[in-house]
């Protein structure tokens, strides 16, 4: 199951684009910065997940692909966690919620945010580049399809990896050479997928004339209002109440 855009109308699928994105990334640096201890960022995350689950924005998917990134929270535990003379269990703990922190925080974001906000916010971070003649549309657009097609690319690949299981396939990794090799078969037909997408949508983008004009319109314009200031008042006072309590 991958994270994407889950249609909603819930009022925090109505926030500012730019406002979205600037709580996301204030909370991923929280998660990754603060000196929390592991009760304290357990709390943060088990009430961010309640905020979502109280506006009806479906997380499910969010916690189910977790999984994708066991192998990563297991090795930063045990590297976090054996960094004396015997492991440190709170100190393993903290390393992975940390990451967990970050990955769901992310992972929200996503999920309420459509591929045109997307590329509204992206631009806009870009857009001082412009500045010293780096192209802020085009960079927000390779960072739009990164972040979309990357859920593909790995759908695409466990799609093959069944289907070639299912013709008898033996994909099994018993240990490094077996499972470097085990990865070509699924390798090559995933390059070719991957260079058939890119083509189809130069050709859809093409199609459109993107690129074609200097300024650009837009269907919806996205205005600031006073949710979106309220909001990003209460996350930081939040966060700085937090941080100077020590909860």
């Amino acid at each position: 199951m991958n994270i994407q855009y889950i249609p909603g109308e819930s009022r925090l699928y109505r926030i500012n684009p730019i406002v979205k994105g600037l709580i996301c990334f204030i909370l991923i640096l929280f998660f990754t910065l603060s000196k929390l201890g592991l009760p304290g960022l357990a709390v943060l995350i088990a009430a961010i997940s309640l905020l979502f689950y109280a506006s009806g924005v479906p997380q499910f998917h969010i916690w189910f692909s977790l999984k994708r990134i066991a192998v990563l929270l297991i090795l930063v535990g045990a590297v976090q966690g054996f960094r004396g003379n015997e492991f440190n269990a709170a100190q393993a703990g903290l390393a992975m919620l940390r990451i967990i922190g970050v990955f769901v925080c992310a992972g929200f974001y996503l999920t309420l945010s459509p591929q045109s906000e997307l590329m509204y916010f992206w631009e806009k971070l870009f857009k001082p580049f412009s500045l010293i003649g780096l192209p802020s549309r085009e960079l927000a657009l390779v960072m739009v399809i990164a972040v979309r097609f990357f859920p593909v690319i790995l759908g695409e690949i466990d799609r093959i990896r069944m289907s070639q299981i299912a013709r008898g396939a033996k994909l099994r990794k018993t240990n490094i050479l077996s499972s470097a090799a085990s990865l070509m078969p699924l390798l090559i037909p995933t390059l070719s997928q991957a260079i058939i997408r890119a083509g189809e949508l130069a050709e859809a983008m093409e199609a459109r004339a993107y690129g074609a004009f200097e300024t650009r319109t837009r269907y919806i314009n996205f205005k600031l209002g006073f949710v979106d200031i309220f909001s990003l008042f209460i996350l930081a006072l939040t966060l700085t109440f937090i941080t100077f309590t020590g909860i």
